[in-house]
C-alpha cells in the first residue's frame, strides 16, 4: 500500500495546472473500495494503445480516484471530490477541471461504478470474463479499455 500511496503522490505532484488540486485521498480510510491491476487503453480508433498499471477507487459517497501509470511515468490521474472533478494528463501537462459531474466523454470517472453495479454508459459496450478481465468499447469513437484486475 505504501508503493500505491507513493505512486499516487508522484502522479499528483507531477501534474501541472493553474487550478487548485482536489483534496488528498487516503485509500486506506473507511468507505473506499479499491481495484488494482493492469490496463490497456486505446484512446481512439486512430491512436496507439498505452499499457500500464491502474488503480481505481470509489468511496461510498460516490467520490472516485483513478491513477493510470507506466512506472515511473504517470499517464493520468482522475478524481472527483466535493462536487468537483479534475483530470490531469501528466505526460502532456494538460488538465481538465469542473464543478458538478464530470463530462461523460471522460469515461474513466464512470468505471469504478461500472465495476460495482455493471451500469454501462450510453454508447459503450462492456464485457467481462470469469478471470477478472473487463473490456470496454466505445462504438462511436473506437476508444477501447481492457482491465485485468487483481482479485
Amino acid at each position: 500500500m505504501r508503493m500505491l500511496a507513493a505512486s499516487l503522490l508522484v502522479v499528483l505532484l507531477l501534474s501541472c495546472s493553474k487550478h487548485l488540486p482536489l483534496p488528498e485521498v487516503d485509500l486506506s480510510a473507511p468507505g473506499w473500495t479499491v481495484w488494482t491491476g493492469q490496463a490497456l487503453w486505446k484512446p481512439g480508433a486512430d491512436r496507439a494503445a498505452i499499457a500500464g498499471d491502474i488503480v481505481l477507487a470509489r468511496h461510498s459517497n460516490g467520490d472516485v480516484l483513478i491513477s493510470f501509470a507506466k512506472p515511473p511515468v504517470p499517464i493520468f490521474t482522475a478524481q472527483t471530490a466535493e462536487k468537483a472533478w479534475r483530470l490531469d494528463y501528466a505526460y502532456a501537462q494538460k488538465s481538465h477541471t469542473g464543478s458538478g459531474r464530470p463530462p461523460t466523454r471522460f469515461v474513466w470517472f464512470q468505471i469504478p461504478a461500472m465495476l460495482q453495479d455493471s451500469t454501462v454508459p450510453k454508447g459503450w459496450r462492456m464485457m467481462t470474463t470469469a478471470d477478472s478481465v473487463w473490456e470496454l468499447d466505445n462504438l462511436d469513437t473506437g476508444e477501447h479499455i481492457r482491465l485485468v484486475l487483481d482479485q
